[in-house]
């Protein structure tokens, strides 16, 4: 049980580190609805179970043998949030700097579709990526039993869940869509902004 606390422990920092997953499901929270926004945590811890999966398989050993496959998806990740960014930057500059609609005037869009942006945002998360492939993959150990494997992946699955889904709600909550209300013109393109950064980053970077 303590090789499961310890991997949970190092998830759980992992977890709370900002990045493109929190900054998705609080744009979710506070420009939708609260199901919304669960439905992106749910699809992020999805993507999250899928790197758990792939590094109890040998991810870091995958990429030590066809490095070129890790820079594939990295610049593949790089694009897709930098589209995500772009989108938000459209979003802050179509809307006037005076208005003040209520949060459910926005676009809204359906779960199913933030469940499937929410995995895919994980999925190009740099974070995820360098995570899943070194620091998780070298805590586990591979030769483990198949129930304690099962046991970690149903652990690691339940921790990114509840955590997503307390951002979902603290972000739902009356305040926090006033608040974006607001500013929402600055959230949006801080948001975008920083999703840019992080595309960029991907795409440009070859170290």
């Amino acid at each position: 049980m303590t090789p499961l606390i310890s991997i949970a422990l190092i998830h759980f920092f992992a977890l709370i580190s900002p990045g493109p997953d929190f900054f998705f499901v609080t744009q979710s929270a506070i420009r939708q609805s609260r199901s919304h926004a669960l439905f992106a945590a749910l699809g992020i811890s999805l993507s999250i179970l899928v790197w758990s999966i792939c590094a109890i398989s040998g991810l870091h050993y995958l990429f030590q043998k066809m490095a070129w496959l890790q820079q594939v998806l990295t610049i593949l990740g790089g694009i897709y949030l930098f589209y995500l960014g772009i989108q938000l930057f459209k979003s802050a500059l179509s809307k006037p700097q005076d208005s003040v609609s209520p949060a459910h005037a926005l676009p809204s869009k359906s779960r199913l579709t933030l469940l499937l942006q929410g995995f895919l945002t994980n999925m190009a998360n740099p974070k995820a990526l360098v995570y899943f492939s070194s620091v998780f993959a070298l805590a586990i150990n591979t030769d483990a039993p198949l129930s304690t494997q099962s046991s970690l992946l149903f652990l690691i699955w339940i921790e990114s869940l509840v955590w997503f889904a307390l951002v979902a709600y603290l972000f739902s909550w009356h305040k926090m869509n006033a608040y974006y209300q607001r500013f929402s013109n600055w959230i949006d393109g801080l948001t975008g902004g920083i999703f840019i950064s992080f595309g960029c980053y991907l795409i440009l970077n070859r170290n």
